[in-house]
């Protein structure tokens, strides 16, 4: 290779690298130094940007900004690149336009590959996130339902719903009090939380409909780095429940686990939101807790062991002995198998982990609503960015297909910042197990829950009172 166009490339190479450097490799010192300042003051802006932490509202002009910068960024390192092998004087031989060309690809490569995850990214937003806050969020002061939920009868007659006699008032702008009540000096009850309904669904083969088998909500305090997860046993009966279109309390006496195929059959009784099913499972919650809900999460079978699988798998430490399978999430599969052994810690994938999860050979409901509470914790505190984005293609399809949510697009910057924030030694985590239950059904054994019990524990448990300290001393252990 000619002494010239070796050090043309040379000077192109190190412009690859530093905008400017090749400049000053070939002796254009003024020029290097202006090239290189330039690269100096995006980088700063870059820096400037991160260190301010805010995240800016994900839309449309957001996109098209962060193309725009992709882009003039590109033109301006091009620049550097091609001007930077002109300068140093070689010829216009094959060799130094084919190494030129090679230099300039690795240059835009970056830039494609940022755009690509620019564009998917915010068609996967735009396809899973509504369009604009759901509007089947029952009135609230705070966190907590205003007025007091309505008392319901204990009657257990008969299959369905039934009408009872008390009412709740007219429905309030949805998240009316989230924007302002951390404003000033806030009383306990007044704390700014966001909640979060986490459903997963038995969809799958030979399942017809869907039973929400796994029902969570998170709450998520602002500024704190607080959170509680309450899980809801799925054989709940007599669970308070409200139509809508007539705004008067009733109950449902089928396990709470049909209610979401019960709702989507008869949606006219359950507007408001972008699934009749997590509508009626939202308000539901809402008055069995006694608080706001806010936004609901769903996945199937195959999207949660898809999901693992995308981010990798989970560590794992089992606390019970487990040998089972339990159905498969999609045809053609062998049904997945779970076979652990207490004490000791796994890297699960996909399939593992929807058997360790949904297990109930040799243990209970109570039981597996513990695992799932700490799989879901283990799995947010192990999240890999860097392995997110190695994965991006796989996991964009994933969240696409399997994943549905009614969290306003313009508000998804703001959740994953709160997520990100959650201290796990600040978690508390409450299963209403045996100790909350009221009674059962003869013909079944499906147990009803004591509701004021229930309200009184995760009132305390959002307000920081003793309760909330003894849990947290023993939430680390449970998992």
């Amino acid at each position: 290779m000619p002494g010239a166009t070796r050090r043309s490339l040379v000077a192109s190479a190190l412009s690859v690298i530093v905008p400017g450097a090749g400049h000053l490799y070939a002796g254009l010192r003024a020029r290097g130094l202006v090239l290189i300042a330039v690269s100096a003051a995006l980088l700063l802006a870059a820096l400037v940007l991160a260190a301010r932490g805010g995240v800016p509202t994900l839309d449309r002009r957001l996109l098209v900004a962060v193309l725009v910068a992709d882009a003039a960024v590109l033109a301006f390192r091009l620049f550097a690149v091609v001007d930077a092998w002109r300068v140093a004087g070689a010829a216009a031989t094959t060799t130094a336009l084919a190494g030129l060309g090679v230099l300039a690809a690795l240059t835009v490569l970056p830039h494609a590959a940022s755009a690509y995850v620019a564009v998917r990214s915010y068609d996967v937003l735009d396809t899973v996130f509504a369009d604009e806050a759901p509007h089947d969020v029952l009135p609230s002061h705070g966190v907590f339902l205003a007025p007091q939920p309505p008392r319901l009868d204990r009657t257990r007659s008969g299959t369905g719903f039934r009408k009872e006699t008390v009412s709740l008032p007219p429905p309030a702008r949805p998240l009316a009090e989230s924007a302002h009540v951390l404003t000033g000096t806030q009383s306990a009850t007044q704390r700014t939380w966001t909640t979060l309904l986490l459903l997963g669904t038995d969809e799958g083969p030979g399942n017809w409909g869907a039973r929400t088998d796994t029902i969570i909500l998170a709450a998520l305090e602002h500024g704190t780095g607080r959170a509680a997860l309450f899980g809801i046993p799925r054989n709940l009966i007599d669970t308070p429940l409200v139509t809508t279109a007539a705004r008067e309390a009733q109950q449902f006496h089928q396990p709470i686990n049909a209610l979401y195929g019960f709702a989507r059959s008869q949606p006219d009784l359950f507007p408001g939101g972008r699934n009749p099913g997590a509508t009626a499972l939202k308000q539901t919650v809402s008055l069995l807790l006694g608080v706001r809900v806010d936004y609901y999460g769903l996945v199937n079978l195959r999207g949660f062991a898809d999901l693992v699988d995308a981010v990798g798998g989970v560590d794992v430490r089992v606390r019970e002995r487990l040998v089972d399978e339990v159905t498969r999430p999609a045809w053609g599969e062998p049904k997945p198998k779970i076979d652990v052994v207490a004490g000791r810690t796994y890297h699960m994938f996909g399939r593992q982990a929807l058997a360790y999860v949904r297990s109930r050979k040799a243990s209970d409901d109570y039981t597996r609503m513990a695992r799932q509470r700490c799989f879901l914790s283990a799995m947010a505190d192990q999240f890999d960015a860097f392995h997110a984005l190695r994965h991006f293609g796989r996991l964009a399809h994933v969240i696409e297909h399997n994943v549905e949510t009614d969290v306003p697009l313009n508000r998804v910057a703001g959740l994953l910042r709160l997520v990100s924030a959650v201290d796990p030694r600040r978690t508390v985590t409450q299963t209403f197990g045996r100790e909350y239950i009221f009674g059962r059904r003869k013909a079944d054994e499906f147990p009803s829950a004591n509701q004021s019990r229930v309200r009184a524990t995760v009132r305390e448990v959002l307000l920081g009172g003793r309760r909330a300290s003894r849990m947290l001393a023993t939430t680390k252990q449970s998992c």
